[in-house]
């Protein structure tokens, strides 16, 4: 299997259930996980994932095992085999294709993040009904958590020279919020909720989820953020399509705690991307903090 390392090779080969007759490297850049897709000789589809550490391999594998079956058959790849020696997983191909190379019109579209909406719902009940109070380890660990988080990312932006004064104390206050707070709604997260996990069928009209490597339980409204206020912040039509699939009115808990952990997200998005050299992520990151400043979508 080219390109492949032999032993992951071999291992994915017998667990295919035929022969591979085509390998296509489908690594993301920057992503960190070894990611190929496999044809075998029947037109089946498959993906074989090397994850790039054991704890992303053990989120992945837990939420495609216990989680993801709650989203419906063909909304999300099935795991077919893990091999926690090699970090490695076979997966099947959804339907559907990556949202920007489908480029669907503007009614499709606003179909593909009704459905989102409506998926990352399922995903968030899976291990119970969301509405249980706080994440794991309690409401004020975490938001001391991510105070800590963005205190760093603030200090390593502004070492870097690339954050104001303003910016600097606009994301410190929105931090701060979150103690203000009473515990949030949790749920099963995704993690890494945008476009480039969307898988659109346009012939079914259908869409699917991919891609658990940061899959936990959490806050709920942590998986609305890339949603609400990357993509749909300065589109109210798109929102408004994400929140109806979602299924549920948002607490004015989770209201006020948005923004806030949008400007988190984005701190540490733009820090990430300073670190990485991704000037795209560090582009949207900067666009996110400046439109929160400008009060640009501010509420859902």
């Amino acid at each position: 299997m080219p390109t492949v390392p032999n032993p992951v090779a071999a291992w994915a080969r017998s667990r295919a259930g035929g022969e591979i007759t085509e390998v296509r490297d489908v690594s993301r850049q920057r992503a960190g996980a070894r990611v190929w897709e496999l044809t075998r000789a029947d037109a089946a589809r498959f993906f074989l994932k090397v994850a790039p550490t054991p704890d992303r391999y053990t989120r992945e594998t837990h939420a495609y095992r216990h989680a993801v079956p709650a989203l419906g058959h063909a909304h999300a790849p099935v795991l077919v085999d893990s091999d926690p020696g090699r970090l490695a997983l076979l997966l099947t191909a959804a339907p559907g294709t990556g949202l920007p190379d489908s480029a669907p019109g503007r009614a499709d579209r606003t179909e593909v993040y009704r459905q989102a909406g409506g998926l990352l719902r399922r995903l968030h009940d899976a291990c119970g009904p969301a509405g249980a109070a706080g994440p794991v380890g309690g409401a004020d660990r975490w938001a001391a958590g991510r105070c800590a988080a963005a205190e760093a990312q603030v200090a390593e932006l502004t070492d870097a020279g690339v954050l104001d004064a303003a910016e600097r104390r606009f994301v410190l206050d929105r931090a701060a919020v979150l103690h203000l707070l009473p515990p949030l709604p949790a749920g099963f997260l995704h993690g890494d909720v945008g476009v480039h996990h969307f898988l659109w069928d346009a012939a079914g009209r259908r869409l699917a989820l991919a891609g658990f490597a940061q899959a936990r339980l959490g806050c709920a409204a942590e998986d609305l953020v890339r949603v609400a206020y990357g993509a749909c912040l300065r589109d109210p039509g798109l929102r408004a399509a994400f929140l109806r699939g979602y299924g549920r009115e948002l607490t004015d808990a989770e209201r006020y705690a948005l923004p806030a952990l949008a400007a988190l997200d984005a701190a540490e998005a733009w820090a990430r991307g300073l670190r990485t050299g991704d000037e795209d992520a560090v582009g949207r990151a900067r666009g996110v903090v400046g439109a929160l400043m400008d009060g640009v979508g501010l509420r859902v």
